[in-house]
């Protein structure tokens, strides 16, 4: 009987805790943007989407995260068009740099706005 008062308190101070400790919708979301940017920087470009996606279902009141996703998708679709780049040629080339080039012009125009807001 005693081991399960203990077990009991045990559990419950573990559920408070982890109650008090529960994250803002921006701190998940930072971390999902850290959890994103790995990705990219590891070439996992399906990874990082899919991070970036979930960011905005789960996190919807989560604005200033919100916006760096959209660079942070940018950069995404950039680097994963360069790096398809070098896997193709002919009319698939064409079509993959004028995606990259895309995205490199729309990253400059996010960045511009995202610094004069």
């Amino acid at each position: 009987m005693r081991n399960h008062i203990i077990i009991a308190l045990s559990l419950a101070g573990t559920l408070l805790v982890a109650a008090c400790a529960e994250k803002t919708p921006e701190e998940r979301a930072a971390a999902m943007l850290k959890e994103a940017r790995y990705a990219l920087h590891h070439h996992l470009y399906n990874e990082a989407r899919d991070t970036i996606f979930s960011l905005r279902r789960n996190c919807p009141t989560a604005i200033e995260a919100r916006r760096q996703a959209i660079l942070l998708l940018d950069s995404i679709e950039m680097n994963a068009a360069a790096d398809s780049l070098k896997l193709v040629s002919g009319e698939e080339w064409e079509r993959l740099n004028v995606k990259r080039q895309f995205f490199e012009r729309k990253l400059k125009e996010d960045l511009k706005k995202a610094i004069h807001n």
